[in-house]
């Protein structure tokens, strides 16, 4: 097996369950036709996944559990008993994340978000008049006042982490979004255009020119609070941020296939679970470790640069752009990325002689 460094981080997105109790007109699971509504892992599988992962990925010190789907608070068994038989692991071993819509909300998810110090992305598009228009349940009832009674109960019941996450559309700018998201108590944020929808919701060519001057106006908010000494709550060019300090080239967009991983409700494991299981599967988790870990190398040697990546001057900081989101939204995705590594140089730029500014983003100390 194929050696790695013994401080890595691995991240696997697990989706318990494709059910979600809301029809968001927007969703990119069901829009893409990756999700089975009726797929939902049993706590069975869930232990045998757990087991699976901390043999393959002995390599790796600490394994992040990201719960998706579909909505994964629909199916608390398969939760409960992925954490109950990760808390069984060595300490430190396993961690928690979840990506969850908010709207269900119970001393039994209070108990289990808690139990596994969750690091929560909480998706909330802004005030009710404008979240309520996509985010209805099948029933349509709106549901912007269940998530705020959410967000409320996690941050005074719990000790977990909160992001908001919010959807940029048509009649609802960059600007709009983020300012709302900053309005919330949440310890950061980040908003995003919509993605794989025609229609009334995707952005004009002029609401699309907007977003990214509205992405060079977070730059600029981000540069402002780093000045001040805090830490940017919009988050989204930090990671490109530490590339330039570090003056390491991405080798990939991600570490799909290698650190990162997906795992289906039938226990299929993927390079990352948005991409389509027939196409990219990697084996199953009750197959030996190897395999997996094996075709997860061979998936990403096969995925050579694009050649419209090789004249491309964001390639060291996009590293080819996301699979999953290519395949989706194609040169759309470049353009919006290749803006946000623009403005990362700016950042840095403004930093490059004052480099101890930009600790606060890395959880530095300056002495």
């Amino acid at each position: 097996m194929t050696s790695r460094p013994p401080d890595a981080r691995a991240s696997v997105l697990i989706a318990t369950t494709w059910h979600c109790n809301l029809r968001c007109s927007y969703c990119f699971v069901r829009q893409s036709g990756l999700a089975a509504p009726s797929a939902s892992m049993s706590p069975d599988l869930a232990v045998r996944v757990v087991d699976a992962l901390d043999i393959g990925l002995a390599h790796v010190e600490n394994i992040c559990l990201h719960f998706y789907g579909g909505e994964p608070l629909t199916n608390l068994p398969a939760m409960e008993a992925l954490i109950d038989r990760a808390h069984g692991k060595a300490p430190g071993r396993f961690s928690f994340a979840i990506t969850t819509n908010g709207t269900i909300l119970s001393r039994q998810v209070l108990d289990l978000l808690q139990a596994g110090h969750f690091d929560i992305v909480l998706s909330v598009d802004g005030p009710a008049e404008v979240h309520d228009v996509c985010r209805r349940t099948h029933a349509g009832e709106p549901t912007h006042a269940r998530v705020l009674q959410f967000l409320d109960a996690v941050r005074t019941q719990t000790d977990c982490t909160i992001r908001g996450s919010s959807v940029v559309r048509s009649g609802w700018s960059l600007a709009q979004a983020s300012a709302y998201l900053h309005s919330l108590p949440v310890g950061a944020h980040k908003a995003q255009i919509v993605r794989g929808v025609d229609g009334p919701l995707a952005l004009t060519a002029q609401e699309r020119e907007a977003y990214l001057h509205d992405l060079e106006a977070i730059g600029q908010q981000v540069i402002d609070a780093l000045e001040a000494g805090h830490v940017p709550r919009d988050d989204r060019y930090s990671m490109r941020l530490m590339q330039l300090f570090k003056g390491t080239p991405r080798e990939s967009f991600c570490g799909a296939g290698q650190l990162i991983f997906g795992i289906t409700p039938f226990g299929d494991v993927l390079p990352c679970v948005l991409l389509d299981a027939e196409t990219h599967r990697l084996g199953d988790i009750d197959d030996a470790p190897e395999t997996w870990l094996g075709a997860g190398l061979q998936w990403r040697a096969a995925r050579p640069a694009r050649d419209e990546c090789g004249q491309c001057d964001a390639l060291p900081l996009c590293g080819g752009g996301c699979p999953a989101m290519l395949s989706a939204c194609g040169a759309e995705e470049c353009e919006i990325t290749r803006k946000e590594c623009q403005i990362a140089r700016s950042v840095y730029e403004h930093f490059r002689d004052r480099e101890d500014k930009l600790f606060p983003l890395f959880g530095f100390e300056w002495d």
